[in-house]
């Protein structure tokens, strides 16, 4: 799935399993460190997605848009599809 527009940042996950990124096209997106393969993308910003970060203990991540400040379950993450 091609990233509309530039991405802004990309972390790591405290275990260096996963990819989060934030992303200009309004999306934060997760991904397979190894493989580098989309796992989810999440849709529900309605602005720039500036920053993410991962808790301490991987289970959670934030990411910071223009819109609004949002915390999501990484496991309810990985269960989306990543198609558009």
């Amino acid at each position: 799935d091609k990233v509309d527009g530039c991405v802004h940042q990309v972390t790591y996950s405290p275990d260096g399993r996963l990819i989060a990124a934030a992303c200009q096209d309004r999306t934060v997106r997760l991904y397979d460190a190894d493989t580098a393969r989309l796992l989810a993308v999440a849709r529900e910003h309605a602005d720039f997605v500036y920053s993410v970060a991962f808790s301490p203990d991987g289970r959670r991540l934030l990411s910071v848009g223009r819109d609004a400040v949002k915390v999501w379950s990484v496991a309810e993450l990985r269960n989306r599809r990543p198609a558009p």
